[in-house]
């Protein structure tokens, strides 16, 4: 199959948490099991560009359409420890992705609308489809609601997208702007309790529940974060809509990656250790006893002023 993965993350070149981690480990997995895997994100200033090889212009004249206008966009295209990834670039006055940062701005919805929109347009103008598209949290909840009202109109409708909630906390929460920027428009559709409507505030559209109501199946990080998510607390008000979709939500255990994770050969542990034999274990955390006592010995506060 052809997947492309939209994503906010990809370790190590874009990792603010596990989103990255699994972004990245999960592409590599689908690779190695015959499949053919691209990644697209937002092209930051503050990524790790040093893990980034090859990166050469990809598509140089993307215009996406927001706002009844169009924003002019560049693509960019390098291989990530092996993984490939298209960045995308907006070049407006808003700077997206030029704030040192990857999340906590005020206006964070609309960067990751209009990331979602552009990612879309990406696949669209450079004729590429994907037999699935997976996508992963709040950020990219937007998506898979365009490619069913608006895209799939265009040629692509017969892209499928997997939506994976790695966190239910953050949801996205957007406003009637989120609708008038991206194209999408129709209020009183939108704003209804079985689309994009928030589940508590009626004047506000959650992306992860469009997320979720709009995709073809939904995966969250393992089977019993999928049963708490349903019926308690950390559904973090989705368990109804998670209830209403339960034909196509699902729990996917995730794995680690034993390159990275392995204490067999991580070079940052002073000792190695695997299941036969456990004693490096005790070993590092004494080191790691050793090291701490040692930096507070020295660390200017806790010497003892003189006069």
């Amino acid at each position: 199959m052809y997947i492309v993965q939209i994503a906010s993350e990809c370790a190590p070149v874009i990792k603010a948490g596990g989103l990255g981690d699994v972004v990245y480990g999960l592409s590599r997995e689908l690779e190695t099991r015959g499949n053919t895997v691209e990644i697209i994100l937002p092209k930051y200033d503050c990524m790790r560009y040093d893990h980034i090889w090859g990166l050469h212009d990809a598509y140089r004249d993307l215009w996406v359409p927001w706002y009844g206008a169009a924003v002019h966009c560049s693509v960019y295209c390098g291989w990530v420890h092996g993984q490939l990834c298209f960045f995308i670039e907006p070049h407006d006055n808003d700077n997206f992705f030029n704030r040192g940062c990857y999340y906590g701005c005020s206006d964070d919805n609309m960067r990751f609308a209009f990331f979602s929109k552009a990612a879309l347009e990406f696949l669209l103008q450079s004729n590429k489809r994907p037999d699935v598209i997976h996508c992963h949290d709040w950020q990219t909840g937007l998506v898979p609601v365009m490619l069913f009202e608006m895209y799939k109109h265009h040629g692509m409708a017969n892209q499928r997208v997997c939506y994976t909630i790695h966190n239910f906390k953050h949801q996205g929460i957007g406003g009637v702007q989120t609708l008038w920027a991206t194209g999408l428009n129709r209020e009183a559709y939108y704003f209804q309790y079985d689309r994009l409507q928030d589940n508590f505030n009626p004047f506000a559209l959650n992306f992860m529940k469009g997320g979720i109501a709009y995709s073809n199946f939904v995966t969250t990080v393992s089977p019993h974060h999928a049963w708490e998510a349903c019926f308690t607390d950390i559904g973090y008000g989705l368990g109804h809509t998670l209830h209403v979709f339960q034909d196509k939500f699902r729990g996917v255990l995730n794995g680690i990656d034993y390159n990275v994770w392995n204490p067999e050969i991580d070079r940052y542990i002073p000792h190695h250790f695997n299941q036969e034999n456990l004693e490096g274990k005790a070993e590092n955390k004494k080191a790691l006893r050793d090291r701490s006592s040692s930096v507070t010995k020295t660390s200017p506060s806790s010497a003892t002023s003189v006069a």
